[in-house]
Order: C-alpha cells, then structure tokens, then sequence
C-alpha cells in the first residue's frame, strides 16, 4: 500500500509527473512538499526505492530520451488523467516541455521556454531589453568558437547550450584548453545545439529565487556558491549558503525582476544566476524552474517560503503564496573529492552531529557530480552567512581528522 502524503481535495485533479530524483539525503524533502500538491507519477532510470512510500506510481524510463518518455506517460495517461509535469533537472527541461505541448498540461509560453532553455537565447533577450548580462556567445563549432573567445578574451567559460548532463561548464584559461572544453560542452548538449562561450566574470557568485506574489515575481531569497577547486577546470559546488538578510538582496532585486520580463515570465517559481561585478549585477542564467531541491529546503528553513510546493501547484496550473518568515541563516557543504580515497570516516553513519550546529548526511553509495564523487552533505544553521561558513568548515576540519584517526 502506498502511504505517499494526503493531498487537497480542491487540488488539481490527476497525477503530478516527476521526471528523475537523486540521493534520499538530497530530495526526500522535496517529494514531502510534492506528495502532498498531488498523487505523484515518477519516471526514472530505475525503480524507486526510498522513494515509494511518497509516489502513487512509478515508471523506468531512459530520461535522456524523451521520445521513450512521451510514450511512457503517454501510457499511464491513457487509463488516467495528469494534472501537470515537472523536473528539477536541467537537461530534463526539453522533455517535460515535449510531455506539456503532447498532453496538455499547464506550461510556460513557447518564448519562456526558449529564452530560458538556449542560453545564448537568454543573453539576446536580456541585451535587447537593457538587462545587463554575462554576454553568452553561441558557437555549432570550433571555428566560431575560437572567434566567440577573442571576441571575450581569456579567462572564459565554454559550457553546453543545452545541458544534457549538470556541472559540464568549464573555465578556460588560455587558447590551448579551448578545444578540449569546446569538444566536452557540444559532448554534453542536447545535439544540434551547440555550446556557449561567456567571460569568466569577477565577483560575487549569487542566484536569486523569486515566488509569485499578488504583484508580481519577487525575490524571496539569495544563495551564495563557492565552487570546488578539487573539480577545475569544471565547475561544481562544495558550498553554498542562504541567508534571510542577504545584504545582496537590494542589488539583485531590480535585475531579476527586469531579467524575468524580459524572458516573458511572468507566474511561477524560477532562479537568477548572476555574478555581482564591480560594474553591478550580470545575470549568467534564467530558469523557470528550480534546479536543486536540497535548496528548497534551506530556503524554506531561514525564509517560510515553501518554493517547491509552489513548483508543484504552478506545475499543475494553481498559484500557491505563503507568509514569509525571515529568521537566519543556513548552508549545505557537500563531500566530495576525485575518488579512489573515502572522504568520510567509516563510522560516519552512526555520528550524525559532528558538532552541535552541523548534520552530517551520508549517501549510501558514492554518486559522480562532473569529474568527482559525492559521498554525502554536512547541513548547518547559524544568525548569518559569516556564522554559517565558519560552521562549515569547522565541520569538514572535524571530518577529516576523525577519517584520518580512523
């Protein structure tokens, strides 16, 4: 019997289509909020496991296909009617649009999907309508490539137009890594694409989330990333922090608002990745979605704002607000390294609180993230970002010396 939560009865009517999950530790929160917007359909690589008690059904599908998807769903819905469809995942983006478009489900326009799936698109839009951005140059080549890099100069990034797998960004130093990182984006896009090429900006890295509210988008809160120098030239997180009184937020406020009017989104969740620069906010990316629910969980935490239970309703064609309630700070560090060598003691499991402020939260088995593997996330809370750093790294200090104690 499944026991996945109890939904509304005025809520929409049908089942709720996930494409993908990942680790218990990182989305067991996230299908929590969504079990209960609806009886949820999940179509994955494999069957579910932890995942059952939350879903009323579950098909395996091959993800990066979305014609064995399309009629996968097409299947199910054949004896039973969807109420809409959504994914976490980037490269997932296209097929939940193919799966919307084929079985009428709620969905953005063709022109938010565009602008926000091509990421050179964005670029266009924002510089057409005066958003300042990171300036993306779209390259089928290398030949365009390697025009697009003298045209941003050195140091840049090369990354996928269309993501068909996460963390395939990668920073380039000189013209000698150009063709390597230009051979591994166009590897890692949806064919036909494409890759991009953007400067490597300064500053401050920093995405901002928006809610709806009765006027309109607006930003309920900012994360900070610090990437993993373990992974360079590729880019993958190892921290990132939320705080309810980011000092960022004024400055970022007014460029995400204009960079989603510009996209033409204008109901629904979605997040701003932007670089606060000397010259001011630069937006990198616009997604109409959210592409970590671990961060849902931490936004919840510090702001009141439930975002992934306002995916799920706008997915299903509702809009869901709620009262904010601002109270600190929180922060995810994730446990990584090249592999070959554990990164977490052997007794990690049975000590969940390494110090009185840190959770430690072990996966079960080693998963790849870009060119390392994770291990698991350590979960802390503090008054503010400074607070929560220094939890951080206290917390992997101790980490270590306990692996190496081992």
């Amino acid at each position: 019997m499944n026991t996945h939560a109890p939904y509304r009865d005025d809520g929409p009517v049908g089942h709720l289509v996930i494409l993908g999950s990942g680790p218990q530790a990182e989305w067991e929160y996230a299908m929590q909020r969504l079990a209960a917007v609806g009886p949820l359909l999940l179509i994955d690589a494999e069957q579910p496991t932890w995942q059952q008690p939350f879903l009323a059904e579950a098909r395996t599908a091959n993800l990066l296909d979305p014609s064995q998807v399309l009629a996968t769903v097409q299947k199910f819905a054949s004896t039973r009617p969807l109420a809409g469809a959504l994914t976490f995942h980037p490269a997932q983006a296209r097929t939940v649009d193919l799966l919307r478009r084929e079985l009428a489900l709620p969905a953005p326009s063709a022109m938010t999907i565009e602008a926000t799936t091509l990421r050179h698109r964005t670029a266009q839009l924002l510089t057409a309508a005066g958003v300042d951005n990171s300036g993306a140059l779209h390259a089928d080549t290398y030949d365009q490539a390697l025009e697009a890099a003298h045209q941003v100069g050195f140091p840049l990034i090369c990354k996928p137009a269309e993501p068909r797998v996460r963390y395939a960004a990668r920073q380039v130093r000189g013209l000698p890594e150009l063709a390597e990182a230009f051979s591994a984006a166009t590897a890692a896009t949806w064919h036909g694409t494409g890759a991009v090429i953007e400067p490597l900006l300064d500053g401050i890295e920093a995405t901002a989330y928006t809610a709806d509210s009765r006027t309109g988008p607006r930003v309920v809160a900012i994360s900070h990333t610090t990437f993993d120098p373990q992974a360079e030239p590729v880019m993958v997180p190892v921290e990132v922090v939320v705080d309810a009184d980011d000092v960022c937020t004024p400055a970022l406020e007014d460029t995400a608002t204009r960079a989603l009017a510009a996209l033409g989104h204008h109901s629904g969740p979605a997040q701003i990745r932007m670089r606060l620069t000397s010259a001011g906010p630069r937006v990198i990316s616009v997604t109409t979605h959210l592409t970590d629910p671990l961060l849902g969980m931490l936004i919840e935490q510090v702001t009141g704002s439930d975002l992934v239970s306002q995916v799920g309703h706008h997915a299903c064609g509702r809009v869901l607000h709620d009262d904010e309630s601002r109270l600190g700070a929180a922060a995810v560090r994730f446990l990584q390294g090249p592999g070959g060598s554990p990164v977490l003691p052997p007794s990690a499991a049975m000590h969940p609180h390494i110090t009185p402020y840190a959770t430690l939260l072990p996966y079960p088995a080693e998963r790849p993230v870009g060119p390392l593997q994770r291990s698991g996330h350590v979960l802390v809370s503090g008054t503010d970002y400074p607070q929560c750093t220094a939890r951080l790294r206290s917390a992997a200090a101790e980490i270590r010396s306990a692996r190496l104690s081992a």
